[in-house]
Formats: structure tokens, C-alpha cells, sequence
């Protein structure tokens, strides 16, 4: 083992040190960190790949940056407040962009977020067509889509006996098959079918076939219409006290990203089953007035708080469908220039009243049937500095804040500062405000970061977040608080390398692991990692792409170390429409909360995220061939084996042996 890990620790000096030249345009170290923190931080992993599905739709229809405004500058999810503003400005001082190279001369832009954008925006010094509703349904683009996925071993819910039938009732099979017309920024529409592995297809317990169906219609910028949906859709309110439904991010090496933006209306075409509206919705505007409003009814599985969408078995059958949403709700906003203030209102009534639990720390989680809540946001530029927030109060009378500002102090330097105040008793459903807690409530904190660009090739980020817990918490049966710290410095020696380093420390509390007592105390929990990540091309059609990372754990006098490599080899073969991607991992993590995070450059629409625990090594290959007339067909194969383990996973998804493995298949038709 030692001997292996020295060698492939050379191997990563090597490759670093080696000339090189960037890969294709894709994701950087400090956005791939940011995804694994949405995998390891989120109760469940999102299944809403409506982000990438919009950027994809850009690459194709890109974003005039002479003609966009804020709010199509928003959508694409890359830029902040601050940037936005400051493109804005240069606009209205300097004239339309000559080039996509003058975004360099706006303050705040560097070659690194240029590049994150070069793939989906120009420069042009065209008109801005006017369609008619006819080009709305001609000039956009159909896709069909298919993705197919399945565990290679047998997991212990499908075995069966001669007098005992399997626990899931369907097969191990995956499938995802999804139409859609799109027309960026202006129309779409579309259906989407799934099954999860496990469900029925088409069998006694599920006749309809797929499990899950989900179709919209949307249209923006027609006459006064800003967006109108119909069917499937999510809501993005303020600063998403009162409801987030779109990908959002927490803390991260992107430290000054931490004001919520995006599109309030938006269409969803997505395989999740849980984070959507069903019904209808409208934005209308006139001059600087703006008004939203929408309705939709649903039916959910028993709970609000049930986010699996899983039906394998009769006892996840039993809970489908029997429980009834309905809701709705509006925004109104007035802007200007350098300002926008809002009002959002929602309203959920249930057909059934929903049960607390009984643990002590649910004392004060929502029950009953109806929940009404309202909110007022705010953002103001002035002089360098964007002030931002929301404050919001739900029926019970308790509130939840948070406030902001992003300063651009000089040309290479900015400041965030961050309050946040949520009560332990503030209530809401779909919300995702920031903070610690993948919910806003029962928190408080400081956060304060900076963004130093030292040259045009050294980049520091580095941000303090000092939080407390006014009530108990989920293995915490005390209130409590920590600290978080984290440092990062990314080096571009050209723009084809990126060398990226992060050091994290974070302390906090949870429950010790002696049982003395119904509620036993907590006890300080001290973790630190450390990562190196390099990508670089070797030549012009092989990127390559490395980490080292190491993770410490200290918690009752007891130290557990964690590590983890990667070597990750990407070829573009020159001769034929053939991409080839691999990936070796090694890794030595705990369990639970121990876990480490790798995210993996899967399939269009797709960043897989594995979740290492124990010890082992993981094996990832993936080819891509682009066939004639808007045919991609795409294959991925990865394994892992654990050492020293006679099955993995657990419950119904108990595997006996060491190895876990998967193979999907995906195809893409543009037509």
C-alpha cells in the first residue's frame, strides 16, 4: 500500500509540473468543490439537472452580452451580484463590447471567470431580432434523450426464495427517457418519464409503466409576459427563506458567491419527484413593476419531508400519492438601476394534517395542515457595494433574516459580509436559504470572506463562518455552534493549467458515543482536510486532471485520518468522433459523516458524485462517440472495491462481497 501511494503521489508531481494546455471548456477545482458540498451537506442528493440542461441550451443559443440584462445574466448561475453589475456599468459607460477579450478591462472580471463563460456568451454587434410567436415554435431546438442504469450485483432486496417473494418489486434497471423542445430565453416545452431501480415497469403494482411523469410548457418575453408556465415548474424567491427550488450552494472556495440568484419562474424537467410545482404560474410586467403569481396541487408521498421518490416495495407503495398539496402564492417587486425591493407571499394547504415527531429536537417542526408565510427582499448597489437580503415570518409568528453586502474595495480585492438569524421555530416547506444547516431554522451566524487576486495568475480565497444552534439538533441533544475556516489558492500559469490548493477546519458539536443518558452530552468534534488539485493538458487532445487529498477527524481524544487520490486521463481522439475518459481512485475514509466526496465528470446533464467510505480503490471509464445527424451515444463503467468487508451498502441495499459496480448507457438526438 505504501509503495503504491508513493508512486502515484510521483505521478502527481509529475503531471503538475509537466508544460501544458487546458482542456475543453468544463468545470474548474473551485466548482466541482462546490457540488461535492451540495452532496455531502444535502439530506438527499438533488436530482435537478434543469442547470445544466439551461447551459447546455446556451452553448447552442449563446448570450448576447451587449444586449443581455441582469436577469439573463443571473440565469446562468456564474456570476455574482457585483459582476453583473459592474458588465452593466462598463456597458453604459464605454458602449457595446468590440470583443469577448475586453471583459478583462471590467473590475472584478479575471481570465478564470471568463473562461467559465466563454462557452455559453459573445460579443456581437447585431440587432436584437424580434420574434413573433410563430419563430418562438420554428427557431428552437427538439432533443430526445434516453439513459439507461444498473447495479452489476444483486442487491439483498431482489433476492427471493421458493416461499418468499423479493422485497422490490421491479427491476434493477434504471431508466430515464426525456423529449424537449427548447428555444433558450424564450420557449419551451417537454415531457419527462422515469423509473427507479427496484420499481415495477408496466407490472401488477404499476401499470402505467414508468413511475414518475412530468411534463411543462413555458414561455418568456412575449408581449408583457415575462414567463408563463403550465404544468411542471420551480419557484426562487429572494433570498430563499420562504422557497428555493433551483440548485443552490452553500459555503465554498467561491467564497464571495453566496447571494442566492436566479430566475423566480422557471420551467421543470427534471427526474426528481419531490422539489417542483404542478399547475400554472405568470410573471407580467409593466415599466419598473413586476408581479408573480402561481397555483399548483400535487399529490406527495405522505410527507412533506420524504424526498426519496423511491416506490419499490409495498411498503413504499402504501405511502404514493396519499397525501394532497395544494399551493399558492405571488411575488410582486419594483426596480431600478441600482435597486429592487420585493414581497413574497405563499400559502400550502394539505389535505391531511402533517405529525411532529417526538424526539426532542423536533419540538418545534411544523404540524397541522396549512402553512402561510411571507417574506420582503431587498438589494441595493451603491459605490462599490451591493447590499442584499431577506426578511421573512412564517404563520407561527417567527421569523427568519438575512443580510448582506458584497464590497469590490479595490480592483483586486473583495469583501462579504453575511448575517444570518433563523428562528428555531421558523417553519417553511420548500425553503434553502444559506447557512450551515441545509434548512434556515435554528441558526445565527457571522460570515465574513475575501477574494484576492494577487496577479493575473494567483488567485486567494478565503472566508471565517461563526454559527450557533439556539435548540437541539439531529445528534446534537444541546445547543450548540462552531466555527468554520477555509483558505484557497488557485495558480493559472497559462490558460491551460489550473493548480488549486484548499485547507478547511471546522469545529462543532454532536452527541458522544456513550450512551449514559436519554440525551447524552455533546461532545467538540475538530475536522480538517487539505486538497491539491491540478488539471492540465499534456497535449492538445489528452487532459489530465489529479488530487491529493487528506481529511483529519478529532472527536473524544480519538483521531481518524482519511485520504484520498485521483488520477483522471481525458482523450479526444483526433481521427474519429471518440471521447475517452478514466479515472483511478484510491481512498482510505470513515463512515457516516467521515465520508469523502469525488465529483466525476459523468454524462451530458450529469456530474455523478461518489460517496467513499471505508477503504478502497474505484476504477471509472466512459467513452462518448458523436455520430452523424445530432446522434451521441455515451457509456460509463465504474467499480469500487472496498477492502476487508464482507458486503456493502445497507437494509434492502445490502451487496454481499467487496465490490460495488454500475454501468450506464446514454443517448442524445438533436433534432
Amino acid at each position: 500500500m505504501a509503495t503504491k501511494t508513493a508512486a502515484l503521489i510521483c505521478l502527481l508531481l509529475v503531471c503538475q509540473s509537466a508544460g501544458a494546455r487546458q482542456t475543453e471548456p468544463g468545470l474548474n477545482a473551485i466548482e466541482e468543490s462546490r457540488l461535492e458540498g451540495v452532496a455531502a451537506h444535502a439530506e438527499n442528493i438533488p436530482e435537478d439537472d434543469g442547470h445544466w440542461q439551461q447551459l447546455q441550451g446556451y452553448t447552442r443559443r449563446k448570450i448576447d452580452l451587449n444586449r443581455a440584462d441582469a436577469a439573463v445574466l443571473r440565469s446562468l448561475g456564474l456570476l455574482s451580484a457585483a459582476q453583473i453589475h459592474q458588465l452593466l456599468l462598463y456597458r453604459q459607460q464605454m458602449g457595446q463590447l468590440v470583443s469577448i477579450y475586453e471583459l478583462q478591462a471590467i473590475p472584478g472580471w479575471d481570465e478564470q471567470l471568463i473562461s467559465s463563460i466563454l462557452p455559453y456568451v459573445r460579443a456581437g454587434n447585431d440587432l436584437e431580432p424580434v420574434y413573433t410567436l410563430k419563430d418562438y415554435m420554428k427557431k428552437g431546438e427538439h432533443s430526445l434523450f434516453f439513459r439507461y442504469g444498473r447495479q452489476l450485483q444483486t442487491s439483498r432486496g431482489y433476492l427471493h426464495t421458493d416461499s418468499t417473494a423479493a422485497q422490490y418489486l421491479g427491476s434493477p434497471d434504471r431508466l430515464l427517457l426525456r423529449y424537449r423542445y427548447n428555444f433558450p430565453r424564450y420557449m419551451s416545452w417537454g415531457l419527462v418519464m422515469e423509473k427507479d431501480a427496484g420499481e415495477s415497469f408496466f407490472g401488477r403494482s404499476n401499470p402505467q409503466g414508468f413511475d414518475f411523469y412530468s411534463a411543462h410548457l413555458f414561455v418568456k418575453k412575449y408581449k408583457r409576459i415575462r414567463a408563463l408556465a403550465l404544468g411542471d415548474f420551480t419557484i426562487n424567491m429572494g433570498q430563499g427563506l420562504l422557497n428555493w427550488q433551483s440548485l443552490a450552494f452553500g459555503k465554498g472556495a467561491a467564497v464571495m458567491q453566496v447571494k442566492r440568484e436566479g430566475e423566480l419562474l422557471k420551467p421543470y424537467a427534471s427526474a426528481g419527484e419531490t422539489n417542483f410545482y404542478r399547475g400554472a404560474g405568470i410573471t407580467m410586467s409593466y415599466g419598473k413593476w413586476e408581479g408573480t403569481a402561481f397555483l399548483s396541487s400535487r399529490r406527495l408521498d405522505g410527507s412533506i419531508t420524504n424526498g426519496s421518490g423511491y416506490h419499490r416495495s409495498l411498503t413504499e407503495l402504501a405511502k404514493r400519492h396519499t397525501l394532497g398539496q395544494m399551493t399558492a402564492g405571488g411575488n410582486i417587486s419594483i426596480a431600478d438601476r441600482d435597486w429592487k425591493v420585493g414581497i413574497n407571499v405563499i400559502h400550502h394547504t394539505l389535505s391531511a394534517p402533517i405529525e411532529k415527531g417526538d424526539v426532542p429536537y423536533q419540538r418545534f417542526a411544523f404540524e397541522g395542515s396549512t402553512l402561510t408565510a411571507a417574506s420582503t427582499d431587498f438589494e441595493v448597489t451603491w459605490k462599490g457595494m451591493h447590499f442584499f437580503g431577506e426578511g421573512a415570518v412564517s404563520g407561527n409568528g417567527k421569523t427568519a433574516l438575512i443580510s448582506g453586502v458584497l464590497v469590490s474595495a479595490t480592483a483586486n480585492v473583495d469583501l462579504v459580509l453575511l448575517y444570518r438569524n433563523y428562528n428555531k421555530a421558523y417553519q417553511s416547506f420548500y425553503a434553502d436559504a444559506w447557512g450551515e444547516f441545509y434548512r434556515p431554522v435554528n441558526e445565527n451566524g457571522v460570515y465574513t470572506g475575501i477574494s484576492l487576486k494577487v496577479n493575473n495568475r494567483l488567485k486567494i480565497n478565503a472566508y471565517a463562518d461563526q454559527f450557533r444552534f439556539p435548540w437541539l439538533q439531529y445528534r446534537s441533544s444541546a445547543p450548540g455552534g462552531g466555527r468554520d475556516l477555509l483558505a484557497a489558492l488557485t495558480y493559472t500559469p497559462d490558460k491551460r493549467t489550473e493548480v488549486f490548493f484548499r485547507y478547511n477546519y471546522t469545529i462543532k458539536q454532536t452527541n458522544g458515543k456513550e450512551n449514559i443518558s436519554l440525551l447524552p452530552p455533546p461532545v467538540q468534534v475538530a475536522y480538517q482536510s487539505w486538497r491539491l488539485q491540478s488539471g492540465i493538458q499534456m497535449k492538445k487532445n489528452i487532459a489530465i486532471k489529479n488530487r491529493v487529498e487528506v481529511t483529519r477527524r478529532k472527536q473524544e481524544g480519538k483521531e481518524q485520518q482519511g485520504f484520498l487520490l485521483f488520477q483522471e486521463v481525458n482523450y479526444q481522439c483526433t481521427r474519429w468522433p471518440l471521447q475517452l475518459y478514466m479515472r483511478y481512485t484510491m481512498f482510505v475514509a470513515g463512515e457516516g459523516e467521515n465520508s469523502m466526496y469525488t465529483l466525476t465528470s459523468g454524462m451530458l446533464y450529469e456530474y455523478a458524485v461518489s460517496r467513499l467510505s471505508g477503504e478502497g480503490h474505484q476504477y471509472q471509464c466512459r467513452i462518448r462517440w458523436k455520430f452523424k445527424k445530432g446522434v451521441i451515444l455515451w457509456v460509463r463503467y465504474q467499480q469500487t472495491v472496498y477492502g476487508q468487508v464482507e458486503s456493502t451498502g445497507s437494509g434492502w441495499d445490502e451487496v454481499e462481497g467487496n465490490r460495488s459496480g454500475m454501468v450506464q448507457c446514454q443517448m442524445q438526438y438533436l433534432f
